[in-house]
């Protein structure tokens, strides 16, 4: 078993002399290249802050390249190296080169202290960081949380870290950074980890490996290239590579399993307009579909005379286990050869997956089975998110991918392992490497899963509606208001209803997965509309408040719900909120505007709207108004069909409701002809009343919160941890009252997942004609209790409170039954036909393996 590096002191002498026949190694062409580009960027001892990016496709051998170059040009001057990583894999592959490359410090330096660190128990602690440390190889959230801690001594003064003290005495050494996957850099922790360091030494030099070319955002390149302010030192193409047989000729093998998928609105807008990946609940059944299983098993079976030695990626440690016992089980595979004509194989199979239960030792050894794997003694290994990132096993021939992602840096990663050429350690015969993507049906998506052969990068998306499709929107929301309340008028001119233009807002946010390394850093636009009475007060705004933003609010992992109160402070100092608060978007602009300033240095770029003129309805009215009725309704059909003409759109291919915006326009300019003033109503796109002061609504929510006992109505959570927050019932976005008998308390999570939904969780019998076709699953909170977490699923899948409570039964450590009692009213048998998929969440995602089983039951009173 590999053991993970904590600390190493090497003798450089001793190492010399017991190798005294060595020879340099001789890096390849590209590897050449680079080193010059690195000498002649970092020119040591540094005068001046440098960064630069160093960019290797994956398998063209990064980390080698950094090294080889540190040991030779940067330990030698005796500069401290301090190498950032997202992943304690990629950890123990920087320590394993610098062990590897320690012969090649020049005689200047007859000793190395290698220290790595992360939040791995096998690694050693921040606390164990000694200044005499030649080489810190560290996590990057470790670095950022002990940068940024202020931890007080036990007379309560303020210290510091030993992570801060040994960046502080780099002040004397000089310092060198190597952020690898340096595509994380832009994000916020990462970016102010290096600029709170550069404050420090002012002089240190940034290196960063990726084999992303660059971000193609505005935004991204900016931050990018204020931390890399070289840009790209060096960079060798992939097609290069293949040519010279260092990277194998990827070659895409897509094998559609023939199983179809509906895709709701929720899905659809989480694919399409979130860019986020496929929710958990469905993750959950795709890996738990045994004919799937076995159509990605027998595919491997009939071709793996051509598959070689292969990694699969699958999504749950039950998926693995599988496909593992499937593929040693020596009759199917002779039968399924058999039925195709081949000879028999014997073929040897294993997983690797995080830990699934308490019992450590049930959890296979990730560590061994790869050294295992890397040694040729399995053919086939299948894990779960632990292969993606700077795992090296040369040899592997193909790799297959059950499932598809939106992710192209997952995407990119995954292919990843198979890239490496003959000369690259891949195998005399490997001249191509598989890439094996199984690919199911899902209606109605175009062009949403990231593409094997596209770019890491992909330009931001739209997040919500475009401007010219908002318009549209906000005019059929004012004629439903008017139909509504039997007032054919508008409050004004027409055009007052047509946005002056808009600003554009980028915005950067942190997408996690559940294992290190896998964060994400997906950019979204989103449309801030912009009408006539509040253009003037939203330029105010952002001129008196731009340096007042807050500098963490450029973080990518805020929640954003807790910024409300001091953009409600903003509304109110700039904004009438009775008159401004347009369609109430008000809140979300000032929002994204200011998130867009934090993490930019700059405001958003405004856009007039060149055809507003062509909306203006009060043209046709002025035109008409002499006009009879059915003389209007003939011209009005005329000017609806015209071509190219935009009111078509506008109401839908609706010439009746078309008709009905005219007759309110019609009136409107009748009565300010006849008055010389605008109908005092108010049924347009402002609320039609003031909203709660703060101090009102922090009444109202204190009363909400005392009357459901500070508990969260759904998943049971109490008290001040459980950050409590007063909900609508029915939304308020959906005319849902701020009137107490529609509150209800949740905790954030409940209200957060809730979100449109009109669900009262204060009553405990369902309201349901019959049940959904799905349970829904949700991530677990790592500081959640499970109990928490199952309550929530199942009283949405109920759509009320339905759980009475849930129990166990143990009849030994390891076989333990959960027993989930419903409220009196709520049918078992609807929660029993997901029962299987539920013991498979509650072991896998809640790592209680040690439930056998679950048994459901109806009280027979409501307690």
């Amino acid at each position: 078993m590999e053991n993970k590096l904590k600390y190493e002191s090497i003798d450089l002498k001793k190492l010399r002399k017991d190798n005294s026949e060595y020879l340099p190694i001789d890096p390849f062409p590209h590897q050449k290249k680079a080193f010059k580009k690195l000498s002649s960027t970092f020119l040591l001892p540094s005068k001046e802050y440098t960064g630069g990016l160093l960019v290797l496709p994956t398998g063209a051998g990064k980390t080698f390249t950094a090294v080889n170059w540190i040991c030779r040009n940067v330990i030698s001057r005796k500069i401290k190296v301090l190498w950032l990583a997202q992943s304690s894999y990629l950890l123990d592959q920087a320590s394993k080169s610098f062990l590897d490359n320690a012969i090649e410090i020049p005689r200047t330096r007859n000793s190395l202290n290698i220290r790595v660190v992360s939040s791995n128990p096998s690694q050693s602690k921040a606390s164990s960081i000694m200044e005499t440390d030649d080489v810190l190889i560290v996590t990057t959230q470790t670095a950022i949380n002990y940068f940024n801690a202020k931890p007080k001594d036990g007379k309560g003064r303020e210290t510091e870290t030993q992570f801060k003290k040994y960046i502080k005495n780099c002040v004397n050494t000089g310092l060198f950074i190597v952020l690898d996957e340096a595509h994380h850099a832009p994000a916020y922790g990462c970016r102010t980890l290096l600029m709170g360091i550069k404050d420090i030494i002012k002089t240190p030099c940034v290196l960063g490996l990726t084999a992303t070319p660059t971000h193609n955002e505005k935004k991204i390149s900016g931050w990018l290239y204020k931390i890399f302010n070289k840009r790209i030192i060096y960079e060798a193409k992939k097609a290069d590579l293949i040519a010279q047989n260092i990277l194998a000729n990827p070659r895409y093998l897509p094998k559609p399993t023939g199983r179809e998928f509906e895709v709701d609105d929720d899905l659809r807008d989480r694919l399409v307009r979130e860019h986020k990946d496929l929710r958990e609940d469905i993750i959950e059944k795709l890996a738990d579909d045994h004919k799937r299983n076995d159509f990605i098993i027998s595919d491997y079976i009939k071709n793996s005379d051509e598959y070689g030695k292969t990694i699969i990626f699958a999504d749950r440690w039950f998926q693995c286990e599988y496909l593992k016992s499937k593929l040693n089980d020596k009759n199917l595979v002779r039968s399924i050869r058999a039925k195709n004509g081949l000879s028999n194989i014997n073929i040897k199979s294993e997983a690797i997956y995080a830990k699934v239960d308490k019992d450590s030792n049930k959890t296979p050894d990730a560590e061994l089975i790869i050294k295992e794997f890397r040694d040729g003694k399995y053919d086939i290994l299948a894990n779960v998110r632990m292969l993606t990132e700077g795992v090296d096993v040369p040899d592997v021939k193909t790799v297959m991918l059950t499932r598809q992602t939106t992710s192209p840096i997952l995407m990119t990663q995954m292919i990843g392992r198979a890239l490496r050429g003959k000369k690259a350690g891949g195998g005399p015969n490997k001249t191509h490497a598989n890439i094996v993507l199984f690919m199911d049906n899902w209606k109605g998506l175009i062009d949403v899963w990231a593409h094997p052969e596209g770019e890491e990068e992909q330009p931001p998306v739209v997040r919500g509606y475009r401007p010219h499709e908002l318009i549209p929107i906000r005019l059929i929301e004012l004629l439903s208001r008017q139909i509504e309340s039997g007032i054919n008028f508008n409050d004004g001119p027409f055009l007052e209803y047509i946005p002056v233009g808009w600003y554009r807002t980028e915005i950067v946010v942190s997408s996690n997965g559940k294992n290190g390394g896998d964060e994400e850093l997906p950019s979204f636009v989103e449309y801030s509309m912009v009408y006539n009475k509040t253009r003037d007060k939203f330029i105010k705004f952002i001129k008196s408040e731009s340096q007042n933003i807050p500098p963490e609010w450029a973080n990518e992992k805020l929640d954003e719900r807790t910024l409300a109160p001091q953009i409600h402070n903003w509304m109110a100092k700039y904004f009438d909120l009775y008159e401004d608060d347009i369609s109430e978007t008000l809140e979300n602009s000032l929002m994204k505007i200011a998130r867009h300033i934090a993490q930019n240095g700059e405001a958003p770029e405004f856009y007039p709207m060149e055809d507003r003129e062509k909306y203006d309805l009060d043209v046709l009215v002025e035109k008409l108004e002499q006009k009879n009725d059915n003389e209007q309704w003939e011209a009005l059909e005329i000017e609806f069909k015209k071509e190219g003409n935009l009111w078509i759109d506008v109401y839908n291919e609706d010439l009746f409701k078309f008709k009905t915006a005219f007759d309110a326009a019609l009136n409107t300019y009748n009565y300010h002809k006849r008055t010389g003033k605008w109908p005092e109503i108010k049924i347009g796109l402002s609320k039609s009343k003031p909203k709660m002061t703060l101090e009102e609504k922090q009444e109202l929510k204190k009363q909400i919160l005392e009357r459901d006992k500070n508990t969260c109505m759904c998943c049971g959570k109490k008290g001040h941890l459980a950050k409590l927050e007063m909900d609508h019932i029915k939304p308020d976005s959906m005319n849902g009252k701020t009137i107490t008998e529609n509150l209800q308390t949740l905790c954030r999570e409940c209200n957060h997942n809730k979100n449109r939904d009109e669900i009262d969780f204060k009553k405990r019998e369902s309201p349901l004609d019959g049940p959904k076709k799905e349970l829904r699953f949700f991530e677990k909170p790592s500081s959640e209790p499970s109990e928490c977490v199952l309550k929530r699923i199942i009283n949405f899948f109920y759509h009320s409170q339905a759980v009475s409570e849930i129990n166990e039964n143990t009849v030994n450590r390891l076989d333990i039954t959960m027993e989930i009692k419903l409220h009196s009213g709520n049918k078992p048998a609807w929660l029993i036909t997901h029962k299987k998929q539920l013991i498979k969440y509650v072991q896998s995602n809640l790592g209680r393996k040690d439930i056998k089983d679950i048994i459901i039951s109806e009280s027979q009173f409501n307690r």
